[in-house]
């Protein structure tokens, strides 16, 4: 095919101009070293003209201080590939030289490309953000992987009536909130919801809220087009929402979501719509939300940390999970079946003596199902080969001290209400008090918190917001 002549960019023009816009500091010295080519980005590296470099080699610019070592040099010397750190003018490059040889294998130039530190400091932000992602989903994956625990293990009659009601309710779509102490077991409670739905066959993705920083919640959530920011991933990534389509979204700790990030949750609750990061089109998927929470929502809703009008979108079917020590019937049914899955974990058989059932029993649990499995775990784990009974009385002992002495169940009013650690400050002392003088009348009244507030004489949310309050350790400073 031919063109006119006029319509042609000779080979040179062409070169030259690839050259000088390319962002990387190009040069070509010859045998001798000297520069014969050095284009716009490397003057601008150096400080000087292109003529002030152009004939020159590359000693002679390390002794006027304008850099301090060169690839060139080291590549003319072992002629072969160099690469290497190369300090200009402050900055660090990365530079790279490689020898051309003539037919008779006589050097004949160094062709060298070099970039800033910055550009690879901006590479290993990238990979270390992908890197941090990979972790991330691993964790998520190995997650999914084990959690098997949706047949919810109980002997109680409170949680066989929760058990019941999470079967009814998990026909619906409705928005879920769980609302227990740390540690009673929300997502399992939340897995057992999602087991028994229509949705069972797809994603169950547990989210927690507490743990995903500020600046990374929108991203996360709601993923992001390829190029929507510096460090993007070249391909993008699906947020949570998308991963959970058609199946459950599980977000623990509610009460840590940022504000910002409430409304957009909320935009989303109402319309099942939301954006990409760098997207100008809306994605709609079909995801069912369990949220839970060991704080107070109504205390934070009038102390403006969190939105009432999304509180009672997610409030719709709220289940409140009892702490262990409101159902001591199912201590030792959890127990057996964490001593089973350990001893099988660590192949060991090893079983519960009647002394070990009334240590577990006789212990305040303030951890909840969460402390007694890793007390569990710790026991069969540490258990010498051939043991046939767990020793927990030392591990119980421990536990007792790290948790400020708290009360067992079967201790007398008068033991529950002895004087804290005479080392307390007033206002803990009174707090450490009023906190244990509530659990008492709570268990004087079966548990039944509306029946324990009119005891109390306080309203119930004052109660919720008193039982939210961490027990502070009686330990010295």
């Amino acid at each position: 095919m031919v063109k006119e002549k006029n319509s042609y960019i000779s080979c040179e023009n062409l070169y030259e101009k690839f050259v000088n816009s390319s962002y990387d500091a190009i040069t070509i010295t010859d045998k001798e070293g000297r520069f014969l080519v050095a284009n716009k980005a490397t003057a601008d590296s150096m400080g000087l003209l292109e003529s002030d470099i152009l004939g020159k080699r590359p000693d002679e610019l390390i002794g006027k201080g304008i850099y301090s070592n060169s690839t060139i040099l080291e590549a003319m010397k072992e002629k072969k590939t160099v690469t290497g750190l190369v300090n200009v003018r402050g900055v660090h490059r990365l530079s790279t030289s490689v020898p051309c040889f003539d037919d008779c294998g006589n050097l004949e130039f160094v062709m060298t490309n070099n970039r800033s530190d910055s550009i690879m400091n901006e590479f290993v932000r990238q990979l270390a953000y992908e890197q941090e992602q990979h972790a991330h989903y691993k964790n998520l994956t190995d997650y999914l992987y084990t959690f098997n625990e949706e047949q919810m293990v109980c002997t109680s009659e409170k949680m066989h009536a929760i058990r019941r009601e999470c079967a009814a309710i998990a026909l619906s779509d409705s928005s879920v909130m769980l609302i227990g102490e740390s540690g009673v077991g929300k997502e399992m409670v939340a897995k057992f919801i999602h087991s028994k739905s229509p949705r069972n066959a797809h994603a169950f993705i547990p989210v927690n809220c507490s743990a995903i920083p500020p600046e990374l919640f929108e991203s996360e959530f709601f993923g992001y087009r390829p190029g929507a920011f510096t460090g993007a991933n070249a391909k993008g990534k699906a947020g949570l929402l998308q991963m959970a389509h058609m199946g459950t979204l599980f977000l623990d700790e509610l009460g840590e979501l940022p504000l910002l990030m409430q409304s957009k949750l909320l935009r989303f609750v109402e319309s099942g719509e939301f954006y990409p990061i760098g997207s100008n089109k809306p994605e709609k998927v079909d995801v069912r939300i369990i949220t839970a929470t060991n704080r107070n929502l109504l205390a934070m809703i009038n102390e403006k940390t969190f939105r009432d009008d999304l509180y009672y979108r997610l409030h719709v079917l709220p289940i409140r999970i009892p702490p262990l020590r409101e159902r001591p019937e199912d201590i030792l049914s959890i127990a057996t079946y964490y001593v089973n899955r350990y001893n099988q974990k660590y192949s060991k058989e090893i079983g519960i003596s009647e002394e070990s059932k009334k240590v577990l029993l006789k212990y305040a649990w303030p951890g909840n199902v969460r402390e007694l499995r890793n007390v569990i775990e710790r026991a069969v784990l540490i258990s010498p080969p051939g043991t046939r009974s767990l020793s927990l009385e030392s591990i119980l002992y421990q536990e007792w001290e790290s948790s400020a002495e708290v009360p067992s169940r079967s201790a007398s009013p008068e033991e529950i209400f002895a004087l804290p650690s005479l080392d307390l400050p007033l206002n803990q002392a009174v707090e450490l008090f009023e906190q244990h003088y509530i659990d008492a009348v709570i268990q004087k009244n079966g548990g039944q918190l509306a029946k324990a507030a009119k005891s109390l004489g306080i309203h119930r949310t004052t109660l919720y917001r008193k039982q939210g309050k961490p027990l502070i350790s009686q330990a010295a400073p």
